[in-house]
């Protein structure tokens, strides 16, 4: 058996290595497990500049100034830089971080945890066992080591990408399109996407065709055609194909149920926003408070301390009742059609900015949320409105959207 140590960590991606990271910097030995856990990370990982820690801002690849959103009902510019941070060096970044202090790697899968009184045991499948303090679970989505307070089948945003080597494609470089709802196509508007395109230096330029969440997930296959459509339309079919990105995402996985002997984190914690697919913003934002939080509740009061103060940290209750109004929005957005997509989306970002910068960051309280979803709610257009309320009054909804929607109609 080995020696213990402070914290281990499941997994290898953003979250599990920007948590184990900042675990480190506040002075814990750390034991990473996963089974490939130098492998390469394929996303793009993009957010809005003002959401870059200071200390990652060195890491950005590109910064648009400006970012636009297009629907058939006309072009949208938003006051607000986005930016793509440069996948390796963030990679990098990290595993510096990390090995900065007491680091261990581990580059074999858990098989199960043996929850004990102040520690965990972490069984390999190779028949090995590490010990630690407290297990931190960024594993993933599909995560076999924490409970959920509901099982609801998930929701799925996929896309279908390609980066490609195309120095005369025509988009302006200091701009970037968030979305583009208007259909690649007549036939092209059922299920409802939407084009994200990327114009980076090098004459690269990334595209992608988006769902933004259905149930079931729209197949990959009738995305990939879409952006071929795309391609053709702006002359870009036989532009020199760099990369490829498949994405599939399950989204409104039901919160962490308290009382588990572990801290879930990231995708395993269901902190992939319900409603829009954010998730590397908030990684970044909550990996910090969340291991100082641990850490101190360690050197206080041991395991169970730390367990405990970690999820709150993580999942205060206020978050917690955020969510599960997001959740509402989740299921709204699943059954809407092209058409009241469009709308939808053009009454939203016609929301001053502090407001659905807000929600899309999921920075905002319980009122401050219920107030912009309810003005969101007056703005959109009657066929919209009773969409919302039809699904207000479904099983699926949060309870908490009922209240809200009942406000916005008096």
């Amino acid at each position: 058996m080995t020696a213990t140590y402070d914290i281990g960590v499941l997994g290898s991606g953003p979250a599990a290595l920007s948590i184990a990271a900042a675990c480190s910097r506040w002075g814990a030995s750390v034991a990473l497990v996963a089974p490939e856990p130098e492998s390469l990370w394929l996303p793009n990982y993009c957010l809005w500049a003002d959401e870059v820690p200071p200390e990652m801002e060195g890491l950005a690849e590109h910064m648009w100034p400006d970012v636009c959103v297009a629907t058939p009902l006309g072009t949208r510019k938003l006051n607000r830089p986005y930016v793509k941070l440069n996948t390796l060096e963030l990679k990098t970044f990290l595993w510096n971080a990390f090995r900065s202090g007491t680091a261990h790697v581990i580059p074999r899968r858990a098989s199960h945890l043996d929850h004990r009184v102040g520690e965990t045991r972490i069984h390999i499948e190779d028949g090995s066992t590490h010990r630690a303090r407290l297990v931190v679970d960024a594993s993933g989505a599909t995560t076999r080591f924490v409970r959920r307070v509901h099982r609801r089948a998930p929701a799925f945003q996929t896309a279908y990408g390609l980066m490609l080597r195309a120095p005369d494609h025509g988009f302006d470089p200091g701009q970037m399109m968030l979305m583009d709802f208007r259909p690649a196509s007549s036939d092209a508007t059922e299920p409802p996407s939407f084009l994200y395109a990327l114009p980076l230096s090098g004459g690269r330029l990334f595209l992608e065709e988006t769902s933004l969440a259905r149930r079931p997930a729209v197949r990959l296959e009738v995305l990939r055609a879409r952006l071929q459509v795309r391609l053709e339309s702006l002359g870009l079919e036989h532009a020199e194909r760099i990369g490829e990105e498949l994405c599939s995402i399950p989204m409104g996985l039901g919160l962490p149920a308290h009382g588990q002997p572990l801290v879930p984190f990231g995708a395993a914690a269901s902190m992939v926003h319900p409603a829009s697919g954010y998730l590397i913003s908030r990684i970044l934002r909550k990996a910090e408070p969340v291991a100082k939080s641990i850490l101190e509740g360690l050197d206080s009061g041991g395991a169970d301390a730390a367990v405990a103060s970690g999820n709150a940290t993580l999942w205060p209750r206020s978050q917690r009742t955020v969510w599960e109004l997001y959740g509402f929005g989740l299921e709204a957005l699943v059954e809407m059609n092209a058409t009241a997509i469009t709308r939808f989306f053009d009454s939203f970002f016609q929301l001053p900015l502090e407001e659905w910068s807000g929600f899309l960051a999921g920075t905002l309280g319980p009122s401050e949320l219920g107030v912009v979803m309810t003005r969101l709610f007056r703005s959109l257009p009657a066929s919209v409105r009773w969409h919302l309320v039809r699904r207000s009054l479904s099983g699926g909804a949060a309870p908490l959207a009922r209240s809200f929607l009942q406000s916005g109609l008096t």
